[in-house]
């Protein structure tokens, strides 16, 4: 894997983190504003787990080479949402 390819596990942690800031700029925000606050929020989640938007979308890109991992990548980001969709009820 090259050395710019975020690991496995910690991808799974920002695209679930990535998912959960869509469903809220759709819950919050439905003005013009809108895509400011998006990229704000997209920012804090790369920030967060100390890495960027072009590092996530290669990464992304690279383990979309491979339809399975792919598949394997979404089932456990699925899995962590169920997960934090249970602690929250």
């Amino acid at each position: 894997m090259p050395n710019n390819i975020i690991a496995e596990d910690k991808i799974v942690d920002v695209i679930a983190e990535i998912e959960l800031t869509q469903a809220l700029i759709k819950l919050k925000f439905s003005n013009t504003d809108s895509l400011i606050n998006q990229t704000k929020l997209f920012n804090e989640v790369y920030a967060k787990h100390n890495t960027s938007q072009e590092q996530f979308n290669n990464s992304l890109a690279f383990y979309a080479q491979e339809p399975k991992k792919m598949d394997t990548l979404y089932a456990k980001v699925i899995t962590k949402l169920s997960e934090k969709q249970a602690e929250n009820q």
